[in-house]
């Protein structure tokens, strides 16, 4: 099974075709995710997070620059849209990360800061994502902010 046994990946190839060349092979590509997923239970083998098309990280952004080139136009990273194969866009605060990318995760919570209070932030986000050695998620970012809030009030 798979590129081991000589195998291309299906999502690999028809995506291949569909953006290089236009082709349209008439696959379903918007379920891409659930069939991985079922041939991942199916064979009792973990489908890894770098995975191109279908990885948990394939549409991940935390890099500073990266992030921002993200949200300037997707398609500086991301040949087609996530959805596209079953994907959803994720923007992840850690050690990496700029100010961009945390006002806008900030954003998307109904939290605006000024440049001051995202630097402020960010600086806490580099700190607790080296500690716990991962990326944070959306509640532990609001938390900091809440913290934030808090030792300046």
């Amino acid at each position: 099974m798979g590129e081991r046994a000589g195998n291309a990946a299906l999502e690999e190839v028809v995506m291949a075709l569909k953006q290089i060349y236009g082709i349209k092979l008439g696959i379903d590509t918007y379920r891409f995710l659930e069939l991985s997923q079922l041939v991942s239970a199916a064979s009792n083998s973990h489908l890894p997070p770098w995975k191109a098309i279908v990885g948990e990280n394939a549409f991940a952004h935390e890099s500073g620059i990266h992030a921002a080139g993200i949200l300037q136009d997707p398609k500086t990273y991301e040949p087609f849209n996530p959805e596209e194969v079953g994907r959803q866009r994720r923007l992840l605060a850690g050690k990496h990360s700029g100010r961009k990318l945390i006002q806008q995760i900030l954003a998307s919570c109904g939290i605006n800061l000024d440049k001051e209070e995202t630097q402020f932030v960010l600086e806490s986000v580099r700190i607790f994502s080296t500690q716990v050695k991962r990326n944070l998620t959306t509640e532990e970012l609001l938390k900091l902010v809440g913290e934030r809030n808090h030792a300046i009030g």
